[in-house]
């Protein structure tokens, strides 16, 4: 599975038997939860980012609604003034009136309001007051106080947290699997099951495209879409003349039709690889149900995705549940069903196993840990001993894991940086030798999307083997 990566926007173009891009890179990302992840994304300016909180737009109308009428005929004055003097194309000089108008010191509150009467009169040919103008400013004050207090209770109340967010989608998912399963005989299952193998094929192409680099296995090259829509339209109508009719909970009924609106309307962008993901994950969940080996490689197809949206602790303690069920699924027999079918489909429709869909997302929350480790947003040597913890049990289960070198080099270079000593990871290149270092960069420059990771550990292997430096190429696909 994929290491650390980030979404890449100028990533897409059409896929399907005309593909022109390149090879699809291969990469699980997390699931349906994207679609709880896009409502949570909050803006959090911070001191140095003031300047980018987004503009809000509005109306003179808009903003005396809801006034006093004792007051409405000052404030409308007051704001199409304010309009006409700080639109971009003014001819008014905004400088001569804040000097004109606000009084000296630091207070930015301290207005001469008799000055700001005389601005407004003579722009608009009116005769207010000086106390009409200062008091109209008041109630639009608070009014537009009261207007961000409600807006905030309101977000307050009807705002889960993201992992009720994901709870709540989780039980949502189940709860549709159940109801697909009820009734139906062994001929529904294996068509079911076929079914959410082909759209679980097309979101793990759509999020590799979304993805610098990845590493997985039975990643299509070429998705053909128009048959996969096909396909899946026969699997609607079949579900229909099954019961899922109108009877039915509209949630399922939602999923397939997204779902069949995303394959239909797929323009190529990254926009609709990242659909074709998200609506992909609800629907294999409901096939295959959440917390099956499909549904589990779904949802890490949407965390990877997601991963720049995502707090480095809620995304590992993600990895680390994931990590947990697919070891759990290692004996399950529908696993081992589904693994035993999955052996007899072409190449580019395997599948990985349970145990190497638990060493992804080990491997995906050991790098993210150490990534944030070297670029200091993290600090503090638990971080550094979950990363630990994650290697350890990857390299126990699953020795034959390609990403197991590249990790290792990645843990030694950031231990080497947060203790002072370099003395490890020169042992670790030396004993790989020069050649073999070589291999190892270029695994990593393909498989980690860690642009910071990968010249630490270049640097690390040139300090070690001087005759690397300048060997790396990094050409077009």
């Amino acid at each position: 599975m994929p290491t650390p990566a980030r979404t890449n926007s100028n990533h897409a173009s059409p896929f399907g038997a005309d593909e022109s891009r390149q090879r699809p890179r291969t990469i699980y990302v997390d699931f349906a939860r994207l679609e709880a992840i896009g409502a949570a994304r909050v803006y959090r300016p911070t001191n140095d980012d003031v300047s980018s909180k987004p503009s809000r737009v509005t109306t003179v109308d808009d903003e005396v609604t809801g006034l006093r009428v004792n007051v409405k005929d000052a404030a409308r004055a007051v704001l199409t003034w304010l309009a006409s003097v700080t639109q971009h194309d003014s001819d008014g000089n905004l400088d001569r009136v804040l000097n004109r108008c606000l009084r000296p010191g630091a207070d930015a509150s301290a207005v001469n309001y008799a000055a700001l009467a005389d601005e407004v009169n003579q722009s608009l040919g009116m005769n207010l007051s000086a106390k009409r103008i200062q008091t109209a400013i008041r109630h639009l004050r608070d009014a537009a106080t009261q207007s961000r207090e409600q807006v905030s209770d309101k977000q307050t109340v009807k705002t889960p947290t993201l992992p009720q967010r994901f709870d709540a989608l989780h039980a949502r998912l189940q709860a549709n699997h159940d109801k697909l399963l009820s009734g139906q005989g062994q001929a529904d299952a294996t068509f079911r099951r076929a079914m959410a193998h082909d759209v679980l094929g097309v979101l793990r192409a759509s999020a590799g495209r979304l993805i610098e680099c990845g590493f997985g296995e039975g990643i299509p090259q070429h998705v053909d879409l128009d048959a996969t829509r096909q396909r899946f339209l026969v699997f609607v109508q079949h579900a229909a003349t099954r019961g899922l009719g109108a009877d039915e909970p509209c949630d399922v009924r939602d999923d397939l039709t997204r779902l069949l609106s995303a394959l239909h309307d797929y323009d190529g962008t990254a926009d609709a690889d990242m659909q074709l993901v998200v609506t992909g994950a609800n629907v294999v969940a409901d096939l295959a149900g959440p917390d099956s080996l499909p549904g589990l490689m779904a949802r890490l197809n949407i965390l990877m995705a997601g991963r720049p949206l995502l707090e480095t602790e809620f995304f590992v303690t993600q990895m680390l549940e994931i990590a947990d069920s697919a070891g759990n699924l290692i004996d399950d027999k529908a696993t081992q069903t589904y693994m035993s079918w999955v052996r007899h489909q072409p190449q580019d429709r395997q599948a990985p196993s349970p145990n190497r869909v638990r060493s992804y997302c080990l491997n995906n929350a050991a790098t993210h840990i150490l990534e944030r480790l070297h670029t200091g947003e993290l600090a503090g040597g638990h971080w550094f001993e979950t990363a630990q913890r994650c290697f350890d049990t990857m390299k126990k289960h699953d020795r034959g894991f390609q990403l197991i070198k590249t990790t290792e080099a990645i843990m030694l270079c950031v231990l080497a940086e947060m203790t002072g000593s370099t003395e490890p990871s020169k042992d670790f290149f030396q004993q790989l030798g020069p050649t073999k270092s070589l291999d190892l960069l270029c695994d990593l420059r393909k498989f980690d999307n860690s642009d910071a990771l990968n010249r630490l550990v270049r640097h690390g292997a040139i300090a070690v083997h001087p005759q690397l430096k300048g060997q790396l190429l990094v050409l077009p696909g």
